[in-house]
């Protein structure tokens, strides 16, 4: 009892954890295995969870097209469908049609614009194909999700080694990708099948430009466009095959053939079969049928569906994905030109967002990889390949633009914005004589651009007056 009394007595030990309190929460401490994992920055702890088993992508959900030779093959398929092809078209063509150049690094030293010279020279002299070329075959990545070309250089007599190819590889060779054993997940090589030959060649990425269109959780295959195409897609070709049979039938049915009592053989019953699947409706169509048969159409029941509205309603999901329905509008009398001009909107917006999946590709794989085997002192940086936006631009809302920003001044225009005006607008360049004019916005020395809508006023008004003349 006494003992009881006494340690109910007994104060707190400080030397206890926790001061004896046993609601306090205990200070956290690591063990070494987090300090080694958590606190070095170089260790990498995680991984991207992208699924590859021996060098296969393991990503596709649906069983149909898991293999990628199978992937591969539907949508080579489905880029000579009319509706798929038009949307591959609407984007690929403006982006192709968009002009090139390249820009001096920041530096501006007399060697960063030598190596941005010598870089444009090297895109356009190539030997193997032309710049455009090249860029047909990385839109390709659109299509199937990755583009892949490997990098050929050419002495030439300077002793630089030039650009001589892009070269590129078919992604429907592709046999494997060659990861890093001892990083899971850092991409080494592309392994290709030879399609005539057999052989196995493994190309290292490093002397690669790779493509990756959207390609989640480092995938090197990317994501197709036309993988969210591929359930409308099916739909549309189906229908469009029975709207086809439906038509050959003359949407009347199929031939049902009654047999009465008789004796009728193997052969009568395969003579039969073949008859009614080569029964047509045309100048030449008839039937002699045996005694005892009856030949007669079977109707499909009373409820019609408008196969081509269905059909139409896929189209337009499929140019859905990439906001080109503008495409469609007004095919059908239906739409204003004001949701034309807001897809219109997105779908540029579109084109700017493949734009820079493919530049950054190139100043980050191909620029980097000419310059490491051609030495240039003196220059601040690497230069940078750059690409105009694709699309024509509204010169009339430009022009009113540019007045109401000179009128209110604020803008002042400069010799470059000129140049960039005519550029656009294919106008001549401005005269050397010109240039380093004095530009105020009270009396821009650009009048004949900036005046234009008054030029045009006057030259109405001047037409106007001559015709009341008469």
């Amino acid at each position: 009892m006494t003992t009881q009394n006494n340690r109910s007595k007994t104060l707190p030990n400080n030397n206890r954890p926790n001061n004896g309190r046993q609601n306090q929460r205990r200070p956290f401490r690591n063990n070494n295995q987090g300090q080694a994992q958590g606190q070095n920055p170089r260790t990498v702890v995680g991984v991207t969870g992208l699924k590859h088993i021996g060098g296969q992508i393991r990503e596709e959900y649906l069983n149909a097209l898991r293999n990628w030779s199978t992937e591969a093959k539907l949508y080579d398929e489905m880029r000579d469908d009319p509706i798929v092809g038009a949307l591959l078209d609407a984007i690929k063509l403006p982006l192709q049609a968009a002009a090139f150049d390249v820009e001096t690094a920041p530096g501006g030293t007399p060697a960063d614009d030598e190596a941005a010279k010598w870089l444009w020279e090297c895109m356009n002299k190539m030997t193997g194909q032309t710049w455009n070329g090249h860029v047909e075959d990385a839109l390709e990545c659109l299509d199937f999700g990755f583009a892949l070309s490997e990098i050929v250089l050419d002495k030439r007599a300077d002793g630089r080694l030039w650009l001589k190819n892009v070269d590129p590889r078919g992604q429907e060779s592709l046999n494997s990708w060659q990861y890093d054993p001892a990083e899971k997940d850092k991409l080494e090589a592309f392994v290709q099948n030879d399609p005539n030959g057999g052989a196995v060649f493994t190309i290292p990425l490093s002397k690669c430009v790779h493509f990756r269109y959207k390609g989640r959780k480092g995938n090197p295959q990317g994501h197709s466009v036309l993988r969210a195409l591929y359930r409308p897609y099916k739909f549309a070709r189906n229908l469009e095959d029975l709207e086809g049979i439906g038509i050959e039938r003359d949407v009347g049915g199929m031939p049902m053939a009654k047999l009465q009592g008789g004796d009728y053989g193997d052969q009568d019953i395969t003579d039969l079969k073949a008859a009614l699947k080569g029964l047509r409706k045309d100048e030449e169509a008839y039937l002699i049928v045996p005694e005892g048969v009856d030949i007669s159409p079977f109707g499909g029941g009373n409820k019609i569906y408008d196969v081509d509205q269905v059909i139409n309603r896929y189209h337009k999901v499929m140019l859905m994905r990439f906001f080109a329905q503008f495409l469609i509008l007004g095919m059908d009398k239906v739409g204003t030109q004001s949701l034309v001009k807001g897809s219109q909107d997105f779908f540029s917006l579109v084109l700017e967002g493949v734009q820079r999946y493919l530049l950054e590709t190139w100043n980050n794989q191909l620029v980097p990889y000419l310059f490491r085997f051609n030495s240039w002192n003196g220059i601040s940086g690497l230069p940078t390949i750059t690409w105009e936006k694709p699309g024509r631009v509204d010169l009339g809302e430009l022009v009113n633009f540019l007045n109401t920003a000179v009128g209110a001044k604020l803008l002042t225009p400069t010799d470059l914005d000129e140049d960039h005006l005519r550029s656009i607008s294919d106008m001549p360049e401005l005269p050397e004589e010109d240039r380093g004019a004095p530009r105020t916005p009270e009396a821009p020395p650009m009048g004949g651009i900036f005046d234009l809508p008054k030029q045009v006023k006057d030259l109405g008004d001047k037409i106007d007056k001559a015709a009341s003349a008469k």
